[in-house]
């Protein structure tokens, strides 16, 4: 048998709306299997944020004495290599607060980012979904 072949000869009148049925199906399957496996990558996404999060924020000491640091906010992106090694230079985005505030709270978290490198708690055979990292700093939030 070379291949598998529908045959509904024997029955005009149900083999086009079992072929379109078998059709839908198979493709409804197919639709299924593609959400579960984005839905595991976001898990896995999410899963390998947080916990390169995590080794960040155990080294971010926050410039509490400064005046309007609660206002500030700091986004940090960056890249990894297959290593967990950071790739080139993070950019650095502040937005909130006095100008005074917002580079030393940017300057402490990029020296987070920098120590807790290299991120080694890392599926490596899932580098696609972590190689890209960006990580927001809310000085206002004291579980930052």
């Amino acid at each position: 048998m070379r291949g598998a072949q529908l045959s509904t000869n024997h029955c005009p009148s149900i083999g086009l709306p079992l072929a379109v049925g078998l059709g839908i199906m198979l493709a409804g399957s197919a639709s299924a299997q593609t959400a579960n496996v984005a839905a595991g990558e976001n898990r896995l996404r999410h899963s390998a944020i947080e916990s390169i999060r995590n080794d960040i924020m155990a080294n971010w000491l926050a410039p509490v004495d400064l005046t309007g640091f609660r206002e500030v906010y700091v986004r940090i992106q960056f890249r990894l290599d297959h290593t967990g090694t950071i790739m080139g230079k993070p950019k650095v985005t502040m937005t909130g607060g006095p100008e005074n505030a917002q580079k030393a709270v940017a300057a402490s978290a990029l020296r987070a980012v920098v120590r807790a490198a290299p991120f080694k708690k890392l599926p490596m055979d899932k580098y696609d979904v972590w190689k890209e990292v960006i990580i927001n700093f809310d000085a206002s939030d004291p579980a930052n």
